[in-house]
């Protein structure tokens, strides 16, 4: 989070509560009806159309236009020599891409890195 708020969307329950603050999220995902396979993703909200053109690593990992998010697919990640290390990788360029283009503090890039933000 960036500690700033936004208008939540005017969708559902869910969307309207866990869309009040910018964010950007990364997860794995089972994969559905419109992706039909495993894939860890990555989104920012609300992004500037800007967020889809970033510099994200490993190299499979790519911005999928009909989700609206980046995608790195799981098939991908175990092929790599070390899976956990491609996926941190993966994450951690969405989250220094994500709080570039969203003009965000760089400091919370860093968070990612294991460097804690200072209390205040």
């Amino acid at each position: 989070f960036s500690g700033r708020t936004v208008d939540p969307p005017s969708g559902g329950f869910i969307a309207r509560n866990a869309g009040n603050a910018e964010q950007i999220e990364v997860g794995w995902w089972p994969g559905d009806a419109r992706y039909g396979k495993a894939a860890f993703y990555a989104f920012a909200m609300p992004a500037p159309d800007s967020f889809a053109h970033g510099p994200v690593s490993p190299p499979p990992a790519r911005w999928d236009d009909g989700l609206g998010e980046y995608l790195f697919d799981w098939d991908d990640a175990i092929a790599t020599a070390d899976p956990h290390a491609a996926a941190v990788e993966f994450g951690r360029s969405v989250i220094a891409h994500g709080t570039a283009v969203c003009d965000w503090d760089p400091f919370l890039a860093s968070s990612a890195l294991g460097e804690p933000a200072p209390v205040t």
